[in-house]
């Protein structure tokens, strides 16, 4: 009687997974096979099947013989019947029909230039050639933008105003900039430092000569220089 107990208890345990009774086991699965298809047991899902035969790459397609269990190989079929395709196989990847030379879409890329660098040509999506003038636009303030016989063209605008007393640069995002500086009042001098008037978008020299301060903007390395410190854009002054 205590054997009986504890052989109940083992099936019990075998037979249970965290309360859930299982769904199958090994024997009542394995009497689910075939000769192409042998069944396992997951106790929590039920039996499920692996197939023998086993496709050897993507370029074949895989059968079994139910009869005798031997596996079948054929090679994938990848003609289109298009002759305007080149059809092959990769091993990977399966069948691939790539546009040859009699395909419309290659035939109109091959004429599509019309040898204007001003123009953009491209097939639609009804193979027609189309040419769209470019865009030269390169979204700088600072140049004007043009087309000529080698493609699109980009001329730095002058901002030089002419005048002394300013010092002009572009920006990028706004175009030309005329920052007013001293440089009309005459100061008398006799060495350089006395011509310090703590503006720091000028640079100052004493000419000995006329004894008068020489004023001119400060060089910022090719950035203009506003209240008192170095920004971005190009001097021109």
């Amino acid at each position: 009687m205590k054997n009986l107990i504890i052989l109940l208890f083992f099936l019990t345990i075998t037979s249970f997974s965290n309360g859930t009774p299982a769904k199958c086991t090994s024997a009542s699965c394995s009497r689910l096979n075939n000769n192409c298809v042998n069944y396992y047991c997951n106790p929590r899902a039920g039996c499920y099947g692996i197939d023998k035969c086993i496709r050897i790459d993507a370029c074949h397609l895989v059968s079994c013989n139910l009869n005798n269990g031997s596996c079948i190989n054929t090679k994938a079929n990848c003609d289109d019947g298009d002759p305007c395709t080149d059809d092959f196989c990769h091993n990977a990847y399966g069948c691939f029909f790539i546009p040859n030379a009699k395909h419309p879409s290659v035939i109109c890329q091959k004429n599509c230039n019309d040898n204007n660098p001003c123009t953009d040509d491209f097939c639609d999506f009804t193979n027609t050639c189309q040419h769209t003038l470019r865009n030269c636009e390169d979204n700088d303030s600072c140049t004007i933008d043009s087309c000529g016989p080698n493609g699109c063209i980009h001329t730095n605008i002058s901002c030089d105003d002419n005048d002394p007393c300013t010092s002009d640069f572009c920006s990028m995002l706004y175009g030309c900039y005329h920052e007013p500086i001293q440089c009309s009042i005459k100061v008398p001098c006799s060495n350089d430092i006395e011509c310090n008037r703590y503006n720091f978008c000028e640079t100052y020299t004493c000419d000995l000569i006329s004894n008068t301060c020489k004023y001119s903007p400060k060089f910022c390395n090719g950035w203009p220089c506003i209240n008192n410190e170095c920004m971005t854009g190009v001097i021109y002054n």
